[in-house]
């Protein structure tokens, strides 16, 4: 495991966190942010740019049920570190098109479909907003295993990756993936792949911050507010089709054949309490690049690492952003 480096960053505290965001963070950004949406195969893909003049710029991926809005704290510090941000909104999710039987419920025909978003987001949008600069990317959970994807696929389009807990194995606790994967084929077979996955239900606006994946309450109950305002960012359960997809694209992301095309630095990052992936299938990947791959583990991280309680996060960004800046 990579040795972590300790350099002074600050993030907000617990007491602090909501009048910072609010006053300072949502603010500042929302006056630089450049928003718009693109043309792809079903509908339209909503994305916004955060630009920074002569900055490299970081492309964020974002997770299962997110949205860009989550990613708020993140790309501040990102800004305030020197770099600028672009970020997009998955097909099924947040401002983007919805393809799925309910608003709330996530659909996708095949995990290609997320790739191919990204690349022509990539040609049309984000390697222009780069310029000269170079191209980073950030990619959590779904969104990793997207990222995963991408570098597998289009290999060279970015100089580093960071891979925060990718879903390259879905945590399906006592039930096998293999025996999840086949209830997902037969409820297919029945014409119910658009439809909710049945251990998943609907938004839930009390849910307890002892369910979420973040060790910080702050956090959690301040985007929970969001999503309470907001219905495009209350989806909350996957499809059939989408799940026997993101099982499909995990097999294929850790592939040897595949995984040795990503020839770039990559950082990997794992959540040692993390309930929404499994870990072995993140070693895998590490293991058959290990010449690009250096692996870090956060044993009292949940799930979304990138939204921890202050003292975990300021070492998270420190590694995070030395990787980028070496």
């Amino acid at each position: 495991m990579e040795e972590r480096r300790n350099r002074p960053f600050t993030c907000f505290s617990e007491e602090e966190y909501t009048e910072q965001m609010q006053k300072n963070v949502e603010p500042m950004l929302a006056q630089i942010r450049q928003s718009g949406k693109i043309a792809v195969k079903g509908g339209e893909l909503y994305y916004e740019l955060y630009p920074k003049e002569g900055a490299d710029t970081v492309v964020i991926s974002h997770g299962f049920t997110e949205s860009a809005e989550k990613f708020t704290e993140f790309i501040y510090y990102l800004h305030q570190a020197g770099y600028q941000a672009a970020i997009w909104e998955h097909r099924g999710h947040g401002r983007s098109l919805r393809e799925g039987k309910n608003a709330d419920t996530i659909y996708v025909e095949d995990f290609q479909d997320y790739v191919e978003d990204m690349h022509l987001l990539m040609e049309e949008r984000f390697k222009a907003f780069a310029g000269e600069g170079k191209l980073y990317l950030f990619a959590h959970s779904m969104g990793g295993c997207v990222g995963t994807l991408y570098l597998e696929t289009y290999p060279g389009e970015f100089q580093k990756a960071v891979l925060n807990a990718p879903m390259l194995a879905i945590e399906m606790g006592p039930c096998p993936l293999f025996l999840a994967q086949a209830i997902c084929k037969v409820a297919k077979i029945f014409g119910k792949k658009k439809e909710r996955l049945f251990t998943h239900g609907e938004f839930d606006p009390q849910e307890p911050f002892a369910v979420s994946c973040t060790d910080s309450e702050a956090r959690h109950f301040y985007y929970l507010e969001k999503r309470r305002e907001n219905s495009d960012f209350q989806t909350s359960s996957a499809s059939y089709s989408w799940a026997d997809n993101a099982i499909r694209a995990g097999k294929r992301a850790v592939k040897k054949e595949n995984a040795t095309r990503i020839q770039i630095p990559v950082l990997l990052i794992q959540a040692g309490k993390d309930n929404q992936v499994k870990s072995k299938a993140q070693q895998k990947l590490a293991d058959t690049i290990p010449q690009n791959c250096r692996l870090v583990s956060f044993p009292e991280a949940k799930h979304e690492c990138y939204r921890s309680s202050a003292p975990l996060l300021e070492e998270y960004m420190e590694i995070l952003l030395n990787f980028y800046g070496e």
